[in-house]
């Protein structure tokens, strides 16, 4: 068994380094999520997200089981999720009376979210997703997030991946 390492072997600045070349360069961005562990660092690409926030839920829950049960990370230490979106931003302090995607005045982002298991610490950054007159990426300037306090922020889909892990790991290792 191999001793535990006892730093991180990414950091938040390299996969938003990595993930603003990628969208830069194919003009868009796939959805990955790069899990860490005490054994080993793995990257997966999504080629279809769920529609609905309900079933990404349940997508990343299903897939923190299925890393936990396949043994190969070890213990969680930390994980990211990258994916695009769209923003819609209220006025006057009025949330949006329709859904991102309907709104006229939308931004199209790019969301990179990290969860670190030991710290707690959770983490959002966002995009925008900056395209010229022949739809090619030109710059990801970075915008903040409505909840830009950090004892505020919220990663849904990186809990539920950290709690499906957790009960297959305890499982697994019970």
């Amino acid at each position: 068994m191999s001793p535990e390492r006892k730093e991180h072997t990414i950091s938040l600045d390299e996969v938003i380094s990595n993930a603003k070349e990628m969208t830069l360069k194919d003009g868009h961005h796939t959805p990955i999520l790069i899990v860490e562990g005490s054994k080993n660092l793995i990257v997966s690409q999504f080629q279809e997200i769920s529609e609905t926030h309900g079933e990404r839920i349940e997508l990343m829950r299903f897939a923190g089981q299925a890393v936990a049960k396949s043994g190969r990370v070890g213990k969680l230490e930390q994980v990211f999720f990258i994916s695009e979106g769209w923003m819609s931003v209220a006025k006057e302090d009025k949330p949006p009376n329709m859904k991102s995607s309907d709104d006229p005045n939308r931004k199209e982002v790019l969301i990179i979210s990290g969860l670190q298991i030991k710290e707690r610490k959770r983490t959002i950054k966002l995009f925008e997703m900056v395209r010229d007159q022949n739809d090619h990426v030109v710059s990801l300037p970075e915008i903040s997030p409505p909840q830009a306090r950090e004892d505020k922020v919220e990663v849904p889909l990186l809990d539920a991946f950290a709690q499906g892990f957790q009960l297959a790991f305890l499982a697994r290792v019970n």
